[in-house]
């Protein structure tokens, strides 16, 4: 299946949360924990480079000290 550039662009943002997280001397796999994210799927996410949700996402810059903000998008209250 080949990567899309979202993909190679998510697994860069990973790693480099994980270096941050690794400089600032914490616990990756527990600070995850207690952020909600099962040990199996920060293993997946850390070691075995599967694309983490949304959520496991923004637990992951949070933890790291990343701020990143969605795009707020409005839309107009008539139906089209």
């Amino acid at each position: 299946m080949e990567t899309t550039v979202f993909e190679a662009r998510a697994k860069e943002l990973v790693a480099d949360i994980k270096e941050i997280v690794k400089v600032k001397g914490i616990n990756l796999i527990e600070a995850l924990e207690d952020a909600g994210v099962s040990r199996k799927s920060s293993d997946k996410i850390l070691n075995r480079g599967v694309m983490p949700t949304l959520s496991e996402f923004l637990a992951l810059c949070q933890i790291s000290g990343i701020t990143f903000h969605l795009p707020y998008v409005e839309t107009t209250n008539n139906p089209m």
